[in-house]
């Protein structure tokens, strides 16, 4: 309906506009490491997302305007925070268009939210992502950030590497990314120290 599409167009400059806002505002400090990685990487996700307007009211399985709106619905539950909800918004739109990467990395990264920025609890979301987008820069943010969580740290280092060689050079994420680098790579040789393999 000519109404319907033109408030599905309307909302998708509005997440763009505040996409672009994130980016720009001066960073400030995180109340938590993980809380601020999946901000970040949620940040990331929106200013590379392209600003296709979609349309459609079908709600079926196999339908990508369907996905989109949904993916519209997890985006302002996230805004309020409510994760779990977002979360199950985010099942229905990977449903509707099982080939949707942005949905399968949006549903991980709300679903990590919703259990206290536990990542574990996206695995199988961004592992989906990656299948479908194997350079889809929020799953590959939230894939480092997993592995740092799970200790295995020089692995987290060469997704962080992967992910650096995809952001323009000089920008903020690329400096973020080669932090999160040179962090990883100190935390691998302190475990080989610890394990008795270094020196």
């Amino acid at each position: 309906m000519k109404y319907t599409k033109a408030f599905v167009i309307v909302a998708l400059a509005a997440v763009a506009v505040a996409g672009t806002f994130l980016f720009l505002r001066p960073a400030e400090p995180p109340p938590a490491p993980s809380d601020w990685i999946v901000q970040a990487a949620a940040a990331l996700n929106r200013a590379s997302m392209p600003g296709n307007p979609h349309g459609g009211a079908g709600m079926g399985a196999g339908d990508p305007s369907s996905a989109q709106q949904l993916v519209l619905e997890g985006q302002r539950l996230r805004v309020q925070r409510r994760f779990a909800e977002a979360q199950a918004v985010y099942e229905q739109a990977v449903r509707a268009d099982p080939m949707n990467a942005d949905a399968w990395a949006d549903l991980a990264d709300s679903a990590a939210s919703a259990a206290g920025n536990d990542l574990s609890k996206g695995r199988e979301a961004i592992a989906h992502a990656l299948a479908i987008d194997p350079r889809h820069l929020k799953a590959l943010w939230l894939r480092a950030s997993l592995e740092l969580q799970e200790q295995r740290y020089t692995t987290a280092a060469a997704t962080w590497r992967e992910l650096h060689a995809l952001v323009p050079p000089n920008s903020s994420d690329a400096r973020v990314i080669a932090a999160n680098i040179v962090e990883a790579d100190a935390l691998a040789k302190s475990a080989l120290v610890a394990d008795g393999r270094g020196s």
